[in-house]
């Protein structure tokens, strides 16, 4: 899924460790003429480095639609006991932070209001406006999750309500996020994460994000900034600091990365000569490629045929 990779990228910067995550449940929930609530926790076996990240994604009206608000989260939570006849005194008394159970997880937490209830919180409203929310264009801004959020998004994940209980308590929950969230979006500068404007707008992050795709496409055939920028029809000098800041390296050094990750694959896993991978990576001199082969690993390929 599009959206989760998205924010993934954020909270876990190196992309190889989210492949680590492994789904352990999931929860969906439709509160009518109200929003639409989904829950994903992953659990993993090795430590990861999760940042908390929040993201406000905003959809303008079309015809015969209101303006769209979603908030979606990513952070570091754990996963309790799950039994209900657990006799643990620590959880029967509801005091799940030292739950003996307890696994470290990844919650992926989505709020999207429906366009008639945004709707409907502005009317009669003369002064603020939610989010901005006359702008024409879509725009997504990345913040990190006050205390505040955190806390209600922890009691959103951990409840026993059931039924209409349970609507009227994700609803309430709900919007004290859009008030907390509403808050940081309207008090911080828009460049605050990333230092570039423009990556505010949706379209522009599709871009950087088309861009990598194309890096990891063609592992074996580099490619210009100048021809990767008209790829994605992007300004090069827009291209290349978006993408600094959104994967925290140069188009260069991550396109080397993953150009050598794959190597090693195929020497290691794959057993392929040196010859033959420096070809497939686009190499027509085999000491270019041990070069670059040994300064992102530190071993020279020849060594790690021998191991």
């Amino acid at each position: 899924m599009k959206e989760l990779q998205d924010i993934l990228s954020l909270a876990i910067p190196q992309p190889a460790m989210s492949d680590q995550l492994q789904l352990a449940e999931q929860d969906a929930v439709n509160v009518p003429d109200c929003l639409d609530f989904t829950l994903q926790r992953f659990t993993y076996d090795k430590p990861l480095p999760v940042e908390d990240v929040a993201m406000v994604v905003y959809q303008p009206a079309k015809r015969g639609q209101s303006a769209a608000v979603e908030l979606r989260y990513c952070v570091a939570g754990n996963r309790y006991c799950q039994n209900p006849s657990c006799t643990d005194e620590l959880c029967a008394k509801g005091q799940k932070g030292n739950c003996k159970e307890k696994v470290a997880s990844v919650d992926m937490i989505t709020v999207r209001f429906q366009p008639a209830f945004i709707q409907s919180l502005q009317k009669g409203a003369t002064t603020t406006t939610l989010f901005e929310l006359q702008s024409r264009k879509p725009f997504v801004k990345t913040i990190q999750p006050c205390t505040k959020s955190k806390s209600v998004l922890e009691q959103m994940v951990h409840h026993n309500y059931e039924g209409v209980l349970k609507h009227i308590f994700l609803q309430s929950k709900a919007l004290e996020l859009l008030l907390f969230s509403s808050d940081q979006f309207m008090q911080n500068d828009p460049d605050e994460r990333y230092g570039c404007r423009f990556l505010t707008h949706m379209e522009d992050r599709e871009k950087i994000e088309k861009a990598r795709s194309i890096l990891l496409e063609q592992l074996d055939a580099p490619i210009t900034i100048r021809d990767l920028a008209r790829r994605v029809a992007m300004n090069e000098c827009y291209l290349k600091k978006g993408f600094k800041a959104m994967y925290g390296t140069t188009i260069y050094d991550y396109f080397q990365k993953e150009r050598m990750e794959k190597a090693k694959s195929l020497l290691y896993e794959k057993g392929m000569s040196v010859s033959d991978v420096a070809i497939l990576m686009g190499y027509s001199c085999i000491s270019h490629f041990s070069t670059a082969f040994k300064k992102h690993t530190g071993l020279k390929p020849c060594e790690l045929l021998l191991r």
